[in-house]
């Protein structure tokens, strides 16, 4: 059984603790989990045509991002994870639903106490926005609103795996 979970994500490392709690509760024997990030196009023209969607997550992405989603895919290698990144563009209802149908998105993870770090001027709360879409739009696209994980000021991506007691290989 294949599953492919959008979760909305900041693209921090304090975003992942939730993307662990959604894995645990996820009993798919593969999963797919696709992280979106907010950020309303820009009106500008040459913005528009200037900026690839992969330099804009490229802009995103920290170095210690991109290793904590790796470790979390080896960590669950039998369950065969994959972890996309992608950028949402509006907060259109339509646009929404089209998205949704065309990533083959089976279910929804919104935390429900998270606050998402603004890092670009364009910023909006998807999962705000994914949670007022109306049945219809949502399809047969299941929702869950589950607490996540507060923003902590502690070295985040070692209790990530070393508070679990979990084995990690390098």
């Amino acid at each position: 059984m294949k599953k492919r979970i959008l979760i909305p994500s900041d693209f921090t490392i304090d975003s992942l603790l939730f993307v662990i709690q959604s894995l645990e509760h996820s009993k798919a024997k593969e999963v797919e989990v696709v992280l979106v990030y907010g950020n309303r196009s820009s009106t500008s023209i040459s913005e528009l045509l200037g900026i690839k969607l992969e330099d804009q997550l490229s802009d995103l992405h920290s170095e210690d991002f991109i290793k904590a989603c790796q470790m979390i895919c080896n960590r669950y290698e039998d369950r065969k994870l994959v972890i996309y990144t992608d950028i949402i563009g509006t907060d259109n209802s339509n646009y929404l639903h089209n998205y949704l149908l065309g990533a083959k998105i089976d279910e929804i993870r919104v935390p429900s106490n998270y606050a998402f770090e603004k890092r670009t001027k364009h910023f909006f709360d998807v999962g705000k926005v994914l949670l007022q879409l109306n049945a219809r739009k949502l399809g047969q696209v299941g929702i869950i609103q589950k607490p996540g994980t507060e923003k902590f000021e502690c070295n985040v991506l070692s209790d990530l795996f070393f508070k679990k007691k979990w084995d990690v290989n390098y």
